[in-house]
């Protein structure tokens, strides 16, 4: 009987200490309206900017990863070189061959569930 409860209470601690210690990985999506009215997607962890992310413009998603900016801001880059996002705080600008002939100005949009809540029902 001794023997049963001592293996209950290590099993309890164990899978407690397991369950604090695997909290989810937080993300940061933002969405940009872009000047020809085309939403850019972007996912980022919010306390890593300079690390990898993901970009989605026009149904394409594409791995980016932060590089070093001469100018302000945080620079984003594909690997090919093709994807290239910089923002500065809440414009930035996309270059994106071959979707874009030019590259285009996007503006932060702002969260569309401000309070994360359900409105109550009538």
């Amino acid at each position: 009987m001794k023997t049963t409860m001592m293996v209950v209470a290590l099993w309890l601690a164990f899978s407690h200490a397991q369950a604090s210690n695997t909290a989810p990985t937080r993300s940061f999506t933002t969405d940009w309206l872009c000047d020809n009215g085309r939403v850019l997607r972007f996912n980022a962890h919010p306390l890593y900017p300079g690390v990898q992310a993901q970009l989605t413009y026009i149904g394409s998603r594409v791995e980016v990863f932060g590089t070093p900016s001469s100018s302000s801001g945080t620079r984003y880059e594909s690997k090919d070189g093709k994807v290239v996002w910089h923002r500065n705080g809440d414009e930035g600008q996309l270059t994106f061959d071959p979707l874009l002939t030019e590259p285009i100005t996007c503006k932060l949009q702002p969260p569309s569930r401000p309070s994360g809540k359900t409105p109550p029902k009538k």
